[in-house]
């Protein structure tokens, strides 16, 4: 069976869950099947010498780099540009003719998609007449964000998509149904995405645990950055996008924190990289990293002390796992938490989500108390256990088996 795993979402981001998920389906599952990228080069997907994987080129003329001002979250602007951009799949990288010729040539049986973009190609592919089955991975986006026509999460789908819908929740019925079959990523989500069609089933992210350390790299980066081997070391690490991520709720708990030998790292690229440094602006406990190469970011988990997320939303972010798998205490938003995350009667330490003064207090409660971050990374220990990404692996070979 020949699987085609594409993520034009990839274009915005190199680094982030999405990404992370989609080159896990890529390497994982082509010990049993044949396996196909068509994404952007990603820290997890160089693709250099790899004939398998069909590699576009990011195109800086149309505001797709990695990092763009906030004139991009204007709501006219991103209206212009999923109708204009988005839909006409402008600014690929490559002609969607000479694309289709690609994947034709490939003939894939199971195509697996991880965006909202992904569908515009896949309807085109069919327009042009490739036939495949099609499986659609839900990262938390539409499932559960799409709650008017013109709101800004929307808007990609509603007006970026092509689709002809009465009102938001037909436009959703329509994108679901499209797909042979979707993948939730929590229970909660594969809820929401069946008030709208009955194919849809629930797969968790998972994660592969990882021996040793690089101590070099380690080095490497706490010389960069500054961070001495006393300092008790928080991370976020993903996208800096606000809407979602709400990284400014962790960077004002940091403002408030005084007399702490504690310091932030926040490590990835994105839209609101610019508002972050300006908040961070005079805190000398603050290091903006930019985006790391894959390396870097597995060695930054073993520098840190203890891993923030501090999101409005997500599906089932990578990045905890991640965490999880180096042992590293976690403190989540309330608005993430998921019943998944329950081992026994334990959770990750949670905050409310609009709260700096409650953040602060969970971190300081980490960084003075060694008996609840041995607690809490004991916790970590065994959710990354329980989400073994050759589970994850198993769980997707059968579906791509019986779709």
């Amino acid at each position: 069976m020949k699987v085609l795993i594409v993520d034009l979402g990839s274009r915005m981001n190199k680094t982030g869950g999405q990404a992370r998920v989609a080159a896990q389906l890529y390497m994982g599952l082509r010990r049993r099947f044949d396996t196909y990228y068509l994404g952007y080069e990603t820290e997890y997907i160089e693709g250099k010498k790899d004939a398998n994987a069909i590699l576009l080129k990011r195109s800086a003329a149309l505001g797709l780099g990695v990092r763009k001002s906030r004139v991009s979250e204007w709501l006219p602007v991103r209206m212009g540009y999923s109708l204009i951009v988005t839909r006409n799949m402008l600014g690929l990288g490559i002609g969607k003719n000479e694309l289709a010729e690609r994947v034709a040539k490939i003939k894939p049986d199971v195509v697996i998609a991880n965006s909202m973009q992904d569908m515009v190609l896949l309807k085109y592919l069919k327009d042009c007449g490739i036939r495949f089955k099609s499986v659609y991975v839900d990262h938390g986006t539409i499932s559960t964000n799409v709650k008017s026509y013109f709101s800004k999460e929307a808007i990609p789908l509603t007006l970026g998509s092509g689709i002809n819908a009465l009102g938001s929740r037909d436009a959703l019925r329509k994108f679901f149904g499209f797909f042979d079959m979707n993948v939730a990523l929590n229970e909660k989500h594969k809820e929401s995405i069946a008030r709208f069609t009955k194919k849809v089933t629930c797969i968790p992210n998972g994660v592969e645990v990882r021996a040793g350390k690089n101590k070099k790299v380690e080095d490497a980066l706490r010389k960069r950055y500054g961070l001495d081997k006393t300092d008790f070391v928080v991370l976020y690490l993903g996208r800096l996008f606000e809407r979602q991520k709400n990284v400014s709720t962790l960077i004002r708990a940091f403002n408030r924190i005084k007399g702490e030998k504690v310091k932030l790292v926040i490590a990835g690229e994105g839209p609101s990289a610019g508002d972050y440094e300006n908040l961070a602006k005079g805190n000398r406990n603050i290091v903006l990293t930019g985006g790391l190469k894959d390396a870097e970011i597995d060695a930054m988990y073993g520098v840190a002390n203890v891993f923030v997320l501090p999101s409005n939303w997500e599906g089932f972010p990578v990045t905890v796992l991640e965490a999880a798998a180096h042992g590293l205490p976690i403190i989540i938003s309330k608005s993430i938490m998921l019943s998944e995350y329950a081992i026994g009667k334990k959770h990750p330490i949670a905050f409310d989500t609009k709260s700096p003064d409650d953040l602060k207090m969970r971190i300081l409660e980490l960084c003075r108390d060694a008996e609840k971050r041995r607690a809490a990374t004991e916790f970590s220990a065994k959710l990354a256990k329980k989400y073994d990404m050759r589970k994850m692996l198993d769980s997707y070979a059968d579906l791509l088996q019986n779709v």
